[in-house]
């Protein structure tokens, strides 16, 4: 049996666990490349509503997995010197931003609980969410007014955003909400090495000239080294904030959200759209990340994120410690690289503490496709 991993805030916090400013090393969908010209705060009128019959609808039941990481990682391995590890110390976790939010945010979280598997496969551990039940009822149920507020998201983006750093941003176009340009970074929290795909919304280019980028063909370092000195921008889109009641979901349970998002991403500036209940954004605020903290002051504590992510990962290889030991032998704990791959099944619900579950099959509900499995890593290569 698995320990459980409880969540109170109480147990967090007390110091903030290490954590490199995250680097760089790759890029997915980068013809999707955004910028952002205008970043200021001011009153609009930008009426959310406006095509969307035109629209190119994302779908709602889409089930991307890793998929996309796993094939960035495929064809990068030899670029980025992807080795084998012989023990679950020195093993990297390979996720998307999204969960480790999730994760971060879960002490402060009061309603939506998660599922997650952990797979050890030649050496790394690989993160991906599932649906809980509630989720999947959710999604079922999903209703045209569900969507009305998806597609407000994506359309604020094309009222900000433009293609070129000197073009302006054309909502006149039809919305295509299925584009998307996401980094790959790799960072370290404490004794832990992340490598992880970050969707994101545009260059920054209201403070400073800033180049037109590379072309698609262009050598990939040039194109890293183009993306990596530039600032990003964090898009959001939130109610009118007018009832104090409101005041305090923002601060309790947005900012939290923003903070996480942008410290994974190296982002510094939240734009973020005031809209009327009719889909008309009326006025546009900028957040600087380091500042969400203070403003939030009371409500949620950084270091407590961090503090839970870094023990959750932890936790995660004390568990694949424990099963290794169990199905292989003590001394399968040196050469963790050559094992068969091994999941398990983390699952939360608030009040309550993390806990291992067999409720997960990799072969009904494969992570990592035959494809990545057998192609992966083929070559020999040591750490």
């Amino acid at each position: 049996m698995h320990h459980k991993l409880p969540t109170n805030t109480t147990l967090y916090g007390k110091s903030c666990p290490s954590f490199e400013e995250p680097k760089i090393i790759g890029y997915i969908g980068y013809e999707n490349l955004m910028f952002a010209k205008s970043v200021e705060n001011k009153q609009v009128n930008l009426d959310l509503n406006y095509l969307r019959e035109k629209t190119v609808l994302k779908p709602q039941n889409l089930d991307v997995k890793l998929d996309e990481l796993l094939k960035f990682l495929l064809q990068n391995e030899i670029r980025l010197n992807l080795c084998k590890n012989y023990v679950i110390d020195n093993a990297k976790f390979m996720c998307y931003r999204g969960l480790m939010t999730c994760i971060a945010c879960t002490p402060y979280e009061k309603k939506e609980g998660w599922r997650l598997v952990a797979i050890l496969f030649k050496g790394n551990i690989y993160l991906c969410k599932r649906d809980t039940e509630e989720k999947r009822i959710q999604k079922q149920n999903f209703t045209k007014e569900d969507q009305k507020f998806t597609s407000w998201g994506y359309k604020f983006e094309q009222y900000i955003l433009s293609e070129s750093p000197h073009a302006e941003p054309n909502p006149n176009l039809p919305l295509d909400e299925n584009k998307e340009f996401s980094l790959v970074f790799k960072t370290h929290l404490k004794k832990h090495t992340l490598i992880y795909g970050a969707e994101m919304d545009g260059i920054r280019c209201d403070k400073t000239s800033v180049e037109s980028p590379p072309h698609i063909n262009d050598d990939k370092d040039v194109i890293i080294n183009y993306l990596s000195k530039n600032k990003f921008i964090e898009l959001k889109t939130n109610r009118h904030i007018e009832f104090s009641r409101q005041e305090r979901t923002f601060r309790l349970f947005k900012t939290i959200k923003w903070w996480c998002q942008s410290m994974f991403a190296g982002v510094n500036t939240i734009l973020c759209g005031f809209r009327n209940d009719d889909g008309v954004v009326e006025e546009l605020k900028v957040y600087e990340v380091n500042g969400l903290p203070k403003i939030s002051r009371g409500f949620w504590n950084p270091n407590v994120c961090f503090d839970f992510l870094e023990t959750f990962l932890t936790y995660v290889k004390e568990c694949l410690t424990t099963e290794i030991r169990n199905k292989y032998g003590e001394r399968a704990l040196n050469k963790i690289h050559a094992l068969p791959l091994i999941s398990l099944h983390f699952e939360w619900y608030p009040g309550s503490p993390v806990r291992v579950t067999d409720n997960y099959v990799h072969e009904d509900d494969p992570i990592l496709p035959t494809w990545f499995t057998e192609n992966f890593m083929a070559f020999r290569c040591d750490e």
